[in-house]
């Protein structure tokens, strides 16, 4: 499969039984297949947050909590804070 997104063209080739997400304003193909069967499955769905800066900045911020969160167990005061902000700015921004 070929997605073409802001970054450019991605080629993706994973595993029988895997997924691939990508936006809705993202093109894409499938190459043709050359042995076996092809099953495919697809659905559409919608986040709660719909300006797609304030979900890349939500993606950013989780991603720095999961990291910091590895490095630093037990419930630092600076981690219980980040993820409030991250709880906050998703109740803000997320539709009713």
């Amino acid at each position: 499969m070929l997605v073409e997104d802001t970054f450019g063209v991605q080629r993706v080739k994973l595993p029988a039984g895997s997924m691939v997400l990508y936006p809705a304003t993202s093109l894409h193909r499938v190459e043709p297949i050359t042995r076996g069967t092809r099953i495919a499955s697809f659905f559409w769905i919608q986040s709660l947050v719909r300006d797609d800066a304030q979900r890349a900045l939500l993606f950013d911020l989780d991603m720095a909590i999961i990291r910091l969160t590895r490095e630093h167990s037990g419930g630092d005061p600076a981690l219980v804070s980040l993820t409030g902000v991250y709880n906050n700015l998703l109740r803000m921004w997320g539709t009713p």
